[in-house]
């Protein structure tokens, strides 16, 4: 059995990597030979905010493989564990620390959907929120999309100033912290919220003709990043798994319109397209063990 650190993580998991593995990966799914096992959650109060305990996993019948992962959030840290498992025989293939992981799926997803569902011509990205995760998804936007520019918005400015710099010097990426949401969101063509925030902050009606959203943050049934109303100025809403939209979206549950959301999915595979002049599509992430199971693909040398 083998152990990877967070270190191993890094230096043997590129995004793009995980973004063709996950194109793979969902196919799967379509095809019905991978599904997710679906995510269970609770949640408590810490101090002011709240902390939060995680499990979820899934399978791939043409990968030979199942993975189970846990994790734990709170304000003050989080930390994830991911166990890979043979699909055939059971064997316990390896155990690796999945923070790392973790961040890599979730951009690698946001990655994909951009790549299917943004403008082929859009070329500046505005992030709101600068956590950890903020990087990752700049890195897999930059896979998909020639940047011109980044703009960062973050509650607290020293904060977005402090990705900026870190895009600047790491990615060679034109980077600059914005002094508000409406700074960043103005004329820009691709969106990504990656926030903790509790109650919703941006109206999806004032994102620009074409735009599209990679909405990340609120993936607690308590959380909202955007107005669920103003999810009607959508052309396309598509979520990486709906039973976890449907447990876990407070803004999609708000809006209440399930006939019209699609899967990644299914994008992928051609059963549903960006429409040709959108006035906004938007992807809502909540995580799903599948996006874990292509990093897994990765680590053990499995993805293509």
């Amino acid at each position: 059995m083998r152990v990877w650190t967070e270190a191993d993580v890094r230096a043997g998991v590129a995004v793009t990597d995980v973004i063709e593995s996950l194109t793979d990966v969902l196919a799967h799914e379509v095809a019905g030979s991978a599904w997710n096992l679906d995510k269970t959650m609770a949640s408590w109060p810490v101090g002011g905010a709240t902390g939060s305990a995680h499990a979820l996993g899934a399978v791939d019948l043409e990968s030979d493989l199942a993975v189970s992962k846990t994790w734990v959030n709170t304000p003050a840290g989080a930390s994830a564990v991911m166990t890979l498992f043979g699909a055939t025989d059971g064997r316990t293939l390896g155990v690796t620390e999945a923070g790392t992981a973790g961040a890599l799926r979730t951009s690698a997803i946001a990655g994909l959907a951009t790549r299917l569902m943004a403008d082929p011509a859009a070329d500046e990205l505005a992030v709101l929120g600068a956590g950890r995760q903020a990087f990752r998804q700049v890195e897999a936007v930059a896979a998909v999309r020639e940047l011109r520019r980044v703009r960062i918005w973050n509650r607290t400015p020293a904060k977005a100033e402090e990705l900026a710099e870190q895009l600047r010097t790491g990615s060679g990426l034109v980077a600059d912290a914005v002094p508000g949401p409406g700074d960043a969101i103005q004329d820009c063509p691709i969106v990504t919220l990656i926030t903790r925030a509790a109650e919703p902050f941006l109206d999806l009606a004032d994102l620009a003709e074409g735009a599209h959203l990679n909405a990340l943050g609120a993936i607690l049934p308590s959380h909202a990043e955007f107005v669920p109303s103003s999810l009607a100025a959508a052309d396309l809403t598509v979520v990486d798994s709906e039973p976890n939209a449907r447990r876990g979206s407070r803004e999609l549950r708000e809006f209440d319109d399930w006939p019209a959301v699609h899967t990644l999915g299914e994008l992928v595979t051609g059963k549903t397209s960006r429409p040709e002049r959108p006035r906004l599509t938007v992807f809502k992430g909540m995580g799903m063990g599948l996006s874990d199971l292509a990093v897994a693909r990765v680590l053990i040398g499995a993805a293509p």
